[in-house]
């Protein structure tokens, strides 16, 4: 298993304080992510990384590690932006499609799209094969499953909220808790079932995480912000 613990390149401004307490449960947060599902094919741990929305305590790329430093050594610019993503994300690696395609699939409008292509194309995201019709670069896409990772002490309404905030990009989230009276864990438990999350309490798992839908556009973007965010990293030796 490969595991590798960085700092991202992103800023991360505003950030809150964080209490003794929830500190303490990263070491269970750490040991979590090597329990999901997969992790012994490639496993990458970032602390805070900052996401397309929020800042989990810890986000875990599970997968092939071998496929994700070959996109950071690709020469193609990080899709970041959430429109771009959805440019990128529509377009077929084999079979081109014309801006009319594009906003057909995307639901947007074409004026929406077409000042973005030329970008787009320059940064080798996209190959205009033919005359304004486009392929997609066949390593720019996710290459393994994103988990965010929220610790908290107690206040189990505020995990939840906060963890729920990453489904918008992430593959699935993963709550660590400690604290908590068997009630309150019934009651959490039923929620993060509902949401195919996992659940860690007192270093113990109680559920483990399912993946879930997301949005090609938000999971596109949200790799893409990994593999720009862990580049430096992942030229470290692991550990």
């Amino acid at each position: 298993m490969y595991a590798l613990h960085v700092e991202t390149s992103v800023a991360r401004a505003g950030r809150r304080f964080e209490p003794i307490r929830e500190r303490e449960l990263h070491a269970d947060a750490l040991s979590a992510a090597e329990g999901i599902p997969g992790a012994s094919r490639g496993l990458v741990v970032v602390p805070e990384f900052a996401g397309p929305i929020g800042i989990p305590d810890f986000t875990a790329f599970v997968g092939n590690v071998a496929a994700l430093r070959s996109r950071q050594n690709l020469a193609v610019a990080a899709v970041i932006n959430e429109i771009d993503a959805g440019i990128v994300a529509a377009a077929h690696v084999r079979r081109a499609s014309s801006v009319a395609d594009l906003a057909g699939a995307l639901g947007w409008p074409s004026t929406t799209i077409v000042p973005r292509m030329k970008r787009l194309v320059a940064s080798g995201a996209l190959t205009e094969v033919d005359r304004h019709r486009y392929v997609r670069h066949p390593d720019v896409q996710p290459q393994g499953r994103l988990y965010a990772v929220e610790a908290k002490v107690e206040d189990w309404r505020a995990a939840l909220r906060q963890a729920r905030t990453y489904q918008v990009w992430a593959d699935a989230y993963v709550i660590v808790m400690t604290g908590l009276s068997a009630r309150t864990q019934e009651s959490l438990l039923a929620e993060v079932r509902r949401d195919r999350g996992g659940l860690v309490v007192d270093g113990r798992w109680v559920a483990r995480p399912r993946l879930a839908p997301v949005a090609a556009n938000r999971r596109l973007q949200a790799a893409e912000m990994f593999a720009a965010a862990t580049r430096a990293g992942l030229q470290r030796p692991a550990f």
